[in-house]
């Protein structure tokens, strides 16, 4: 089993970064390469397990999606393969065709995996609660975002919103999904949070590994959807 962790360095804010630390827990002994943001990434001459990148900066975004660009066959031949890739925070919208930054006006083509647009402004920031499904799995997680992404997502959506808004605010579905290509705007422990979500993601990769520490991250899990669930609270 072979995780790649793609530019921690710099794509790793607002606790994202302990996503990886919580798959080295779940995945003791799996070989784990953090690839840093000057390095070649390991995905290009090799094919790892899972893959992930988390949240960074708009001037960072603007970076990775150059980084990527020359791998753009690359990229595409993994998500088809089957390859788990696994985007958190802003670093879905890497994979979205057009992000227009309005605050900075500059637009940037993006990877055109899907048929998306980002409106990045930074003088309008959204906090939220999230509570949806994928498939049968209940999902929690927090936003805190400058950007929507526009377009119809509904039939590649990662999440079917129960409450809280999904890729804008007139969408209830939340993310893309592409083969085992999950990309969400939640941000922060996002695996840790959600220990049957984390389990399912390992499975795709033929290998069938428990939540670490699982009674508690289940406990905390349950409390968690209990109270996302309750009607008195906002969202």
């Amino acid at each position: 089993m072979t995780v790649e962790i793609l530019f921690s360095e710099i794509a790793g804010l607002y606790g994202d970064a302990q996503n990886a630390k919580y798959l080295e827990l779940c995945l003791p002994d799996a070989e784990f390469i953090y690839t840093d943001i000057c390095s070649e990434p390991y995905f290009v001459n090799n094919t790892p397990d899972i893959i992930y990148i988390g949240t960074m900066s708009e001037e960072t975004q603007r970076r990775v999606i150059e980084k990527f660009r020359p791998f753009k066959d690359r990229i595409n031949e993994l998500i088809d393969g089957g390859t788990v890739i696994f985007a958190t925070g802003n670093a879905p919208e890497i994979f979205c065709e057009k992000i227009d930054y309005i605050t900075e006006k500059k637009e940037i083509t993006g990877l055109c995996v899907f048929p998306l647009t980002v409106k990045n402004d930074l003088f309008k920031r959204y906090n939220g609660k999230v509570l949806g499904t994928s498939g049968d799995i209940k999902v929690v997680g927090f936003r805190s975002q400058f950007s929507f992404i526009y377009g119809d997502n509904s039939s590649y959506a990662f999440l079917q919103m129960q409450r809280g808004v999904g890729i804008n605010k007139e969408s209830k579905f939340e993310g893309m999904r592409k083969n085992n290509l999950f990309c969400t705007s939640c941000l922060g422990p996002f695996l840790p949070l959600n220990p049957l979500f984390t389990e399912y993601l390992i499975s795709l990769t033929g290998t069938s590994a428990e939540a670490a520490f699982r009674e508690e991250a289940m406990d905390a899990y349950k409390k968690r959807l209990s109270e996302f669930e309750d009607p008195k609270v906002k969202f």
